[in-house]
């Protein structure tokens, strides 16, 4: 297989991010069906990408031999229905994050894809960042030093066209609030960068009476390899104030990800007052994302972001709150249920 193609599942506000993301792929992949339970959406999306077929039933879809794969676009409870149906169809999956709500549904949703020998990725788009990607590799080659402590954080104010979905209100939809629809995409960059976390305390409160969930968390994490982080994510933040998204902090160095000095930038500890700019911008980040997908799917490159990464990331999210609503530290079980 050399080209795929792909059906659009879910035309909410975040499918839009996808169809531009495929336009920058157009010689490895398409997208042939857009599929959403409200006609208007379907055919709005469908006409964005301007040959799709649009359909109300992911039946349809996955009966139709001419799709290779479906992208998970979907409320966040449709998740683990729609990727086991897409594996026992064949279909090659990415699903946007959380991968699902519960640790269950995370080994439902891998366990499928793993019999059916199909794809499964992860759509964490942090998890493709160029910047992240050499984060990961200087780090690993020590060029801060032993890492002793990250910051992270997810916070601005969310409003506009994204909450005009009601099911976002929700929490029995969404399986929580800014933690976990926000804030996993910091806590990502935590585990990417930091590895595996041993514990987690949180602190959670809301400031917008219209959220279901909570829109406000700190999450202090201790780390298995000894050093520790931290994480502030927020819905009720004013705005986007343009600071480092991630700062991750070692013996003989610093590098920062995000913000106006640069995507990834590296300060020395022997070299204080210097900066070393070595990335200016990430480009698309879901651009990124489905590039790497497509490397899997089409080239056989490894899986960098599998179901096993979705699961961590629900794993801290769930230990989060539940510390928060026990109000001390909980230590992560990332085992299989």
């Amino acid at each position: 297989m050399n080209h795929l193609n792909v059906a659009l599942v879910g035309c909410g506000i975040i499918s839009e991010n996808h169809i531009d993301a495929y336009a920058q792929h157009t010689d490895r992949a398409r997208i042939v069906v857009c599929c959403d339970i409200d006609p208007e959406k379907a055919a709005s999306r469908a006409s964005l990408v301007g040959d799709a077929r649009a359909v109300t039933s992911i039946d349809e879809v996955l009966a139709d031999p001419g799709v290779d794969a479906i992208e998970v676009c979907t409320p966040h409870h449709i998740h683990p229905e729609a990727v086991i149906a897409a594996a026992r169809a064949g279909k090659h999956i990415l699903c946007q994050k959380p991968l699902a709500r519960t640790l269950e549904e995370c080994d439902a949703m891998a366990e499928a894809a793993a019999s059916a020998g199909v794809v499964l990725f992860y759509g964490e788009t942090n998890r493709t960042l160029p910047a992240a990607l050499l984060a990961e590799k200087l780090i690993a080659a020590g060029q801060i030093g032993t890492v002793v402590g990250i910051q992270a954080r997810a916070a601005h104010w969310q409003g506009g066209v994204y909450m005009t979905t009601g099911w976002r209100y929700d929490p029995a939809i969404t399986g929580g609030g800014q933690l976990l629809d926000g804030g996993i995409h910091a806590i990502d960059l935590l585990l990417h960068l930091g590895g595996p976390i041993a514990a987690v305390s949180c602190y959670t409160t809301r400031f917008r009476p219209e959220l279901g969930g909570e829109d406000t968390a700190v999450v202090n994490a201790r780390f298995s390899g000894g050093h520790l982080g931290t994480l502030f994510a927020s819905q009720a933040a004013g705005i986007w104030v343009p600071e480092a998204n991630c700062i991750v902090f070692g013996t003989d160095g610093v590098l920062t990800l995000g913000g106006p000095q640069g995507a990834l930038v590296q300060y020395r500890r022997d070299s204080p007052e210097s900066k070393q700019v070595l990335l200016e911008r990430n480009g698309d980040s879901f651009a990124a994302m489905v590039g790497r997908y497509l490397d899997t799917v089409l080239n056989g490159a490894e899986n960098i972001s599998p179901a096993s990464v979705g699961r961590e990331n629900l794993s801290v999210v769930l230990a989060a709150y539940e510390s928060a609503r026990l109000s001390r530290e909980v230590s992560i079980d990332s085992r299989p249920s």
